[in-house]
C-alpha cells in the first residue's frame, strides 16, 4: 500500500528548531516560577518594582554595548568609561554644580571616548577589540586621576532622592529606563536607520554596495554607546548614593552576560533589543531570589554562571559541539 504523505522533518531537527526559538524563555519562565515558589516575597508587586529597579542601569548600560555590537563591532570601553563619567557627575555634584550641568559634562565625555572608539575603529581601520580595551584603560586612568582614586559620595545631595521618586507606583528610574528601552527598540528595529546599522553587522560588503555609509554608521554606533554608558553610570551612582571605584570594572561582566543571553532570546543568535531586557531581568532576579532567601553572595555567581553557560549551548547551531562565541 503506497503512503501519499510526504516525508517530514525528521523529529530530532524539529526538537532543536524548537528549542533554538523557545529553549531561553522556557527556562527562564521555569527559572522564575521556581523563585516565585521558594520564596512568597519574590512573587509580590513590590519585589516586581525592586528588581525593575536594580536592573535599569545594567539594561542601559547593556543597550549601549548592543549599538556597538548590532554594527558589527565590539566594544569593552564601558569598563571604563562608565567609572568616569559617574566619577565626574558626582564631583561636579559634590562642587555645588546643578545636575543638568553634571549630566552635561557626563555625557559629553562619554560621547567623546565613544567617538574616539568610533573614528580610530571606522576610519582608522584598528581592531575594535584591542581599541576598546586601550580606551578602556584610559578611561580608567582619568579617573582614577580625577578622584584620587576614591569613592565620590554624594548622600546628602536632593539629586539622590531621584532615585526615591515615584510616578504614581511606578519609581521614575524605572520609568526612564523603559522609556529609553522602547526608544531604542522602535529606532533599531522599526527605522531605516536601525535597519542599515543591522545590515552593517551582518555584512559589511553588502551594506557598501546596498549604498550605506558603513563607516559613518560605525562611527556613530560608538558614540551612541559612549552616551549610555555615561547614562548607565549616573543611574548607577544615583543608586549607590556616589561613585564607587572600579564600579565601571565590576559592572562590565555582568553587562556583557547580558549582551550574550540577548542572543538566545526567540533564536535570534543575534544582538537584538528586546533581549536585552529578559537578559537583564534574569540577572537580576537571580541575585534578587538569592537574597530573599538568605544565601551567601557567591551562590548568586555559581548560578548566574550556569545560566550563561545554558545561554552558550542555546546560541549554536549544532548541539554537539559548543562553539567559543565572540564578544558581538
Amino acid at each position: 500500500m503506497l503512503n501519499n504523505t510526504k516525508p517530514g522533518v525528521p523529529h530530532s531537527k524539529r526538537l532543536g528548531k524548537f528549542f533554538d526559538v523557545w529553549g531561553s524563555i522556557i527556562t527562564f519562565s521555569a527559572m522564575i516560577l521556581l523563585f516565585c515558589a521558594l520564596s512568597g516575597n519574590f512573587r509580590t508587586a513590590s519585589n516586581l518594582i525592586n528588581i525593575l529597579t536594580q536592573s535599569a542601569p545594567m539594561m542601559i548600560l547593556a543597550l549601549g554595548v548592543t549599538f556597538v555590537n548590532m554594527a558589527g563591532e565590539s566594544d569593552l570601553s564601558m569598563g571604563g568609561v562608565v567609572g568616569l563619567c559617574a566619577s565626574l557627575f558626582c564631583g561636579l555634584i559634590a562642587k555645588g554644580s546643578s545636575p543638568l550641568v553634571a549630566s552635561v559634562v557626563s555625557i559629553g565625555a562619554g560621547l567623546l571616548f565613544g567617538l574616539i572608539c568610533g573614528a580610530l575603529v571606522a576610519y582608522a581601520g584598528l581592531s575594535s577589540f584591542i581599541t576598546t580595551i586601550s580606551i578602556m584603560f584610559l578611561a580608567q586612568g582619568c579617573e582614577y586621576a580625577y578622584t584620587n582614586g576614591q569613592s565620590m559620595w554624594v548622600r546628602d545631595n536632593p539629586v539622590v532622592k531621584l532615585v526615591t521618586a515615584t510616578i504614581g507606583p511606578i519609581p521614575v528610574m524605572v520609568v526612564l529606563s523603559l522609556l529609553l528601552f522602547f526608544i531604542v527598540y522602535f529606532i533599531m528595529h522599526q527605522t531605516r536607520m536601525g535597519l542599515h546599522v543591522q545590515s552593517v553587522g551582518l555584512s559589511q560588503d553588502a551594506a557598501k554596495f546596498a549604498g550605506i555609509p558603513v563607516r559613518s554608521i560605525k562611527f556613530w554606533s560608538f558614540g551612541m554607546g559612549g552616551v549610555f554608558y555615561a547614562l548607565g553610570g549616573i543611574l548607577n551612582a544615583l543608586r549607590s548614593s556616589g561613585s564607587i571605584v572600579y564600579s565601571g570594572q565590576r559592572l562590565l561582566l555582568p553587562v556583557l552576560a547580558v549582551t550574550y543571553i540577548a542572543k538566545t532570546i526567540l533564536g535570534t543568535k543575534r544582538p537584538n533589543i528586546p533581549g536585552i531586557l529578559v537578559g537583564a531581568l534574569v540577572l537580576t532576579s537571580i541575585q534578587t531570589a538569592f537574597t530573599l532567601l538568605s544565601l551567601e553572595f557567591y551562590y548568586t555567581l555559581v548560578a548566574q554562571g550556569i545560566v550563561l553557560l545554558f545561554a552558550a549551548i542555546l546560541s549554536v547551531g549544532n548541539r554537539s559541539i559548543i562553539l567559543q562565541e565572540d564578544l558581538r
